[in-house]
């Protein structure tokens, strides 16, 4: 079953957001590293400025979220609810 994820990119300076559709299911960290580097290695990526003025220590920081069909990327599959916060 094919699975399509919202990710986001978010650097001190710039931001991208790009959708994923995989048959593989994102649940560990390192198969969501994996599903980013082969899409960055693949494609051209437009990055915007970072507005969110973000200071972390590591540099950037990513959001990913499954989304429905891929079409509407504020329509999350998975709804927050009080126990799964």
């Amino acid at each position: 079953m094919k699975s399509t994820y919202l990710i986001q990119i978010f650097t001190k300076k710039f931001q991208t957001k790009f959708n994923i559709t995989t048959d593989s299911s994102m649940i560990t960290m390192p198969q969501v590293h994996k599903e980013i580097i082969d899409f960055l290695g693949k494609n051209d990526i437009e990055w915007e400025p970072n507005k969110l003025n973000y200071n972390g220590k590591s540099g950037f920081y990513i959001t990913y979220e499954e989304v429905d069909n891929g079409k509407r990327q504020d329509d999350t599959v998975r709804k927050e609810t009080e126990t799964r916060v």
